[in-house]
């Protein structure tokens, strides 16, 4: 019988591997809130998450992620760049409600500019610390913001594993990503770890098939910021007649479409009444048919890179 080299043995052990995680994302399913499903590299992150973007950092931030706590979210999008990080940390210790039931991400966001290009390793390193030490605690999850300054890219992912080996943070992923920019930090021979999470804007009016195509035999799991595509298309009648059949918020039928899919939804606001329904999506769930008829909604609506020109991350150089 012929002997396998080492290359050829630990490929194997990859593509295995690899398989059996994409078998487990596909087999879980949520029945709760507190529902948890599989990143890549063996963690797992709740099922629903609340999102912080544009939640003015202080008063505001602390009472609505302590509200949304109460509620029963357990896990807490956040970024370097919402400049929230320290209420998100003061609330989850605040919460009474233990830490290592809730779930925090977080992310740094690279400049186009100065140190991040000159120094990037370390640029990132020191962001990932000085979050760490705004949140007072270690991040779940921690991402490349966006995929900025193509030279660097690796720079930054090789900080991210170094991060992950100090403690720093338990799992590592990036955001806005597109498949080119994933493969090619995969492929480079300095990284050792594959990307756990894509964070990336995805609802209904937004399909994301080639990223997912690529994301979903590898173990990335997809988290979707603007779910709810920013309530610019919450009066869709397609929408409509689903939230009707089911007796849902046009809101929930988003955020549903997103968990049967086995995306991590990202809702956010800052009242509490739809924090509450946001994550009230357990109780029905959408049938094939009508499943079929969201998913034909998609026409590429980007919500939130309008200052930036509408610009596509996930097709950046």
């Amino acid at each position: 019988m012929p002997q396998l080299g080492a290359t050829a043995v630990i490929a194997g052990f990859v593509l295995v591997s690899a398989v059996l995680i994409k078998r487990a994302m596909a087999s879980e399913t949520c029945t709760s809130p507190d529902s948890r499903v599989s990143l890549g590299d063996g963690n797992s992150i709740p099922a629903v998450g609340f999102g912080m973007y544009y939640t003015p950092p202080g008063a505001v931030a602390y009472d609505i992620v302590k509200e949304a706590i109460k509620i029963g979210y357990r896990h807490i999008d956040t970024a370097g760049f919402y400049e929230n990080e320290a209420d998100v940390g003061r609330a989850v210790k605040d919460s009474g409600v233990p830490r290592d039931q809730i779930h925090i991400t977080s992310k740094v966001w690279p400049e186009a500019e100065g140190r991040w290009q000159t120094d990037a390793y370390n640029m990132v390193l020191e962001h990932v610390k000085a979050s760490v030490e705004k949140l007072g605690t270690h991040a779940d999850l921690y991402l490349i913001h966006w995929p900025v300054n193509p030279e660097q890219r690796v720079d930054y992912w090789l900080a991210l594993e170094e991060a992950q080996k100090q403690g720093l943070v338990k799992s590592i992923g990036v955001s806005n990503f597109g498949v080119a920019h994933m493969q090619k930090l995969i492929d480079d021979p300095r990284t050792t770890v594959v990307p756990a999470a894509n964070e990336v804007e995805l609802h209904p009016f937004l399909r994301q098939d080639e990223i997912e195509a690529f994301c979903k035999p590898r173990g990335i799991r997809l988290i979707a910021y603007s779910p709810l595509s920013r309530a610019k298309r919450l009066d869709n009648p397609v929408i409509q007649e689903v939230a009707k059949a089911h007796g849902a918020t046009p809101a929930q039928i988003h955020v549903r479409w997103s968990v049967q899919h086995g995306y991590v939804p990202l809702p956010k606001s800052v009242r509490t009444e739809r924090v509450a329904e946001n994550i009230d999506v357990f109780k029905f769930e959408i049938t094939p048919a009508e499943m079929e008829k969201l998913d034909a909604l998609d026409e590429r609506l980007f919500t939130e890179w309008e200052e930036w020109g509408n610009l596509d991350p996930t097709k950046m150089d």
